[in-house]
């Protein structure tokens, strides 16, 4: 229609009628988009101020009964009925001037006539259009009722259609035939189906036509059965049911062969690949094993080289030995400590000690007197048969009240022995680990200027972790005896005063009056000393402490002596 250019959408148009009714087709039960429009009246131009936009609807005007509603620039769902909620849109056409409602998934209970009001500012306009919906049906199906007395007796139906359609016979000359029944019915959904019923002679070969037309949508279909030859005077209807269904069963059991036949292919083929592949993975597992041979003989020489590297750098790190002591300041005050400031365990009770800002309230720590800046020191601390300890290195910045999560990011440099042979260092996330031979005597090496800070087995001359880190500040010594573990880990940690042979580890002999900050004694039993190191390990032993991934690959393999 030919109107006044339309408005942006941030701004009401103007609507009226539309010419004539509109017919929309469904199908199968999903009906596509209508699209009732309308055109402007007003004149060309935007006008400068907009206020409200109308909407439409099936019924008298009211909020109510609101199809589509745009009002101050933007669509309102809140105020539309609800079962035309999210099938509804508004489109324009600025070169044409109209206004278009858009309708999907049409239902039948859309149709009827719809009001379109548009208003800018004091100007309202408003226009009305019918909606006419129409569903176009199945094609006809056409099957054999009967045979009697040279007459052949025809159904034809079809369903799904609206309005109620029409329907006729055609004889295979194109001549009308007389319907013998119609029936009209619909269903649940309101769609109409339909049933028409004619008689044709047995000599009239050629196509028998039956199409069903909507009058509305000026649509049609058709369907038509060939009568090929005249049957037999008495054909019952089982010999007719045995010419349809016969056929029918001979393509199913040519299809069952044939899908059979497929099958067994396919499993043939699976078979072959499943064949194939062992033998890949028996090839590879030979060319793995005499690579694994291969390794072996590296790591063994690399194990040699890796130990006797480590034992040179545990050796040289003793060459910066240090006398560390306990600060009694920073102890927690369930901890006891000896009069010479050598040993620590943990005590059955809070000790009645200074709160000041450097001793541990939560964390039941203490650490060592001594503040290092510079250069390379080196300390060692007795842990005998104990089950649970923490050793290493703080950050004198550390905070000493409340619980502390120690990694290096919070200046803790901490190796733990928590359970067993489970060893961690406190790194984020934290670091597991076990050791062939669990150590007696620990050896702490800190290199300020290198960022290094290692442990090492003292027992049997090891390496246990290392961590590196640009250190800035002052460092100091931390030490940790743990809980009792159930009576099992009551024996305190002894710094060393002096170097212990790697051989023999000594517990030092600390003074006979010594106090926990000052006030109790402690004895060292000495049957806490520790055996003589062992040998080296073979290097079979050490392998099977390595990942158990790599089990199944060594299966087999003979490991030659260390």
């Amino acid at each position: 229609m030919d109107g006044g250019s339309v408005p942006s959408l941030e701004t009401p148009a103007l609507l009226v009628r539309d010419k004539g009714p509109r017919y929309q087709r469904c199908s199968d039960g999903e009906g596509k988009g209508a699209q009732p429009s309308c055109s402007a009246l007003y004149p060309r131009g935007r006008p400068r101020r907009s206020r409200r936009c109308g909407g439409c609807g099936p019924r008298p005007p009211g909020r109510s009964q609101v199809v589509h509603l745009f009002q101050d620039g933007k669509d309102r769902e809140e105020d539309v009925m609800p079962e035309y909620k999210g099938r509804t849109e508004m489109a324009r056409d600025d070169q044409e001037g109209n206004i278009t409602l858009k309708i999907h998934h049409v239902r039948l209970e859309d149709k009827g006539l719809y009001r379109c009001q548009v208003q800018i500012g004091n100007r309202s306009r408003e226009g009305t259009v019918t909606l006419q919906v129409a569903v176009l049906g199945s094609a006809p199906y056409i099957h054999v009722k009967g045979y009697n007395a040279g007459w052949i007796q025809l159904v034809c139906r079809s369903v799904g259609w609206f309005p109620k359609p029409w329907a006729q016979w055609r004889d295979p000359q194109g001549r009308v035939l007389p319907s013998e029944l119609e029936a009209y019915s619909p269903d649940d959904a309101g769609l109409f189906q339909t049933a028409l019923s004619s008689r044709v002679r047995d000599s009239a070969v050629g196509n028998v036509s039956c199409t069903v037309r909507s009058t509305a949508l000026g649509q049609e279909k058709t369907a038509a059965m060939l009568i090929a030859a005249p049957p037999p005077e008495r054909v019952s209807s089982t010999v007719v049911a045995l010419a349809m269904i016969l056929p029918l069963l001979g393509l199913l059991i040519v299809m069952g062969i044939c899908i059979i036949w497929k099958q067994r292919k396919a499993k043939e083929k699976l078979l072959y690949e499943q064949v194939m592949e062992v033998e890949n993975l028996l090839s590879d597992h030979a060319k793995e094993k005499g690579r694994l041979h291969k390794a072996l003989k590296k790591l063994r020489s690399e194990l040699k080289l890796k130990r006797a590297a480590a034992n040179s750098g545990w050796r040289r790190a003793r060459l910066h030995f240090v006398a560390v002591t306990l600060d009694p300041d920073t102890a927690h005050p369930k901890l006891l400590l000896s009069e010479d400031g050598r040993s620590v365990t943990l005590g059955d009770r809070r000790q009645p000690v200074p709160d000041n800002p450097q001793r541990f309230d939560f964390v039941v720590s203490v650490l060592g007197a001594e503040y290092f800046m510079d250069g390379c020191h080196y300390w060692e601390v007795y842990v005998g048969n104990k089950t649970k300890w923490i050793l290493g290195v703080c950050s004198e910045s550390v905070s000493r009240k409340g619980k502390v999560t120690a990694s290096p990011a919070n200046g803790h440099w901490l190796v733990r022995l928590s359970r067993g042979n489970e060893y961690e260092a406190l790194t984020s996330p934290q670091t597991s680990f076990r050791l062939k031979e669990p150590p007696r005597c620990v050896g702490i090496f800190l290199d300020y200027e290198a960022g290094v800070i290692s442990f090492y087995n003292v027992t049997n001359q090891s390496h246990i972790f290392t961590f590196t880190h640009t250190f800035s500040g002052p460092l100091r010594p931390f030490f940790e005896p743990c809980l009792h573990d159930g009576g099992k880990n009551t024996a305190p940690l002894v710094i060393c005063s002096e170097l212990q042979k790697p051989e023999e580890p000594t517990v030092p002999k600390p003074e006979e009056k010594s106090h926990a900050n000052g006030d109790m004694a402690l004895k060292v039993d000495s049957s806490l000393l520790p055996p003589p190191a062992p040998e080296l390990p073979p290097l079979k032993d050490m392998i099977q402490s390595w990942p158990s991934d790599m089990g199944p690959a060594l299966q087999g393999l003979e490991f030659p002596p260390f």
